[in-house]
Parts: C-alpha cells; sequence; structure tokens
C-alpha cells in the first residue's frame, strides 16, 4: 500500500522542511510514502465556503476511486499513538492501492470533501498551522510503523 499526505499549501519554513523530509525518508523504510501538495488558492472573494469549494475541485483531482481517504481535523477522534498504529494498521489491511491523509485549507473542507472521507483524525485538539501539522503527521506515521514492528522508537 501507497500512503499519501495530501494538503492544501505548500510547506515554506526550510526548517520545517529538513524535519518534514528526514521523516519522510525514514518512513519510506516501512511503506511508500509521498506528500501531495496543493498550491493555496488565492482569489479577492472572501467567501469561506466558495474557497473550500476551489480547494475542493484541486482535492479531488488527486484522489482517485479506489482510494482510502482519511482527514486530518482538530474535530476529528483524538487516538494516542498505539491507537493510531491500529488504525493504521487496519488501513494497510484494505485491497487498496492507497491510503490518503488529508489536510484541507485554512478554513477546512467543503461538504463534497465529506462524502469521500471514510474517518477522520485528531492530531489535537489546538490549532496548528498547515506546516506544522506536516511536521506532526510524518513523525506519528512513523512511530505508528515502528510500533508496528516492535521497534525501540516509542516507549511505552
Amino acid at each position: 500500500m501507497e500512503v499519501v499526505l495530501l494538503s492544501v499549501n505548500k510547506t515554506r519554513d526550510p526548517a520545517l522542511k529538513t524535519l518534514i523530509i528526514d521523516y519522510v525518508g525514514r518512513i519510506n523504510h516501512y511503506v511508500k510514502f509521498s506528500m501531495v501538495e496543493i498550491p493555496k488558492i488565492n482569489y479577492s472573494n472572501n467567501n469561506k465556503e466558495e474557497q473550500k469549494n476551489k480547494e475542493a475541485i484541486e482535492i479531488k483531482k488527486k484522489i482517485k476511486k479506489n482510494d482510502i481517504c482519511i482527514l486530518l481535523d482538530e474535530n476529528g477522534k483524538s487516538l494516542n499513538s498505539i491507537q493510531f498504529s491500529e488504525h493504521l494498521n487496519r488501513y494497510y489491511c484494505y485491497n487498496k492501492k492507497r491510503l490518503i491523509f488529508l489536510i484541507g485549507g485554512a478554513f477546512g473542507v467543503s461538504k463534497e470533501i465529506y462524502s469521500i472521507i471514510i474517518d477522520e483524525i485528531s492530531l489535537s485538539k489546538m490549532t496548528f498551522n498547515h506546516q506544522m501539522i506536516k511536521l506532526f503527521f510524518c513523525e506519528q506515521l512513523y512511530r505508528a510503523n515502528t510500533i508496528l514492528k516492535n521497534e525501540k522508537y516509542h516507549n511505552e
């Protein structure tokens, strides 16, 4: 299975990029992993729903029919690292080619996107910028894979 982190907005901070690249390399030791970034959509209208709908068009272009799509959202299920690794293992057992973790835009995702996701997971009830969430997710994905392999990264 291939795991993809699909996000609206690019990572611009060089220090965060370096850390994320390090975790991407670590994750690829366990599973094929890639990140796809949709450029931020700017337009003069300040309508949040319109912005989410325009982002949805771009998001849907990146998702294939048989993908498993999980939304990373502050209102999703709160899991500890072991619970996340168990969820991940269940997704790995699905007979699908790609597992997509989605980070929406600054205003969330449109109602249309909710129709294609199968689960929502929260990395925190706090709000973080997209760049940091990418780093936190990559670290947790790496941690989950080490837990599944009974390696000594996670202490519990």
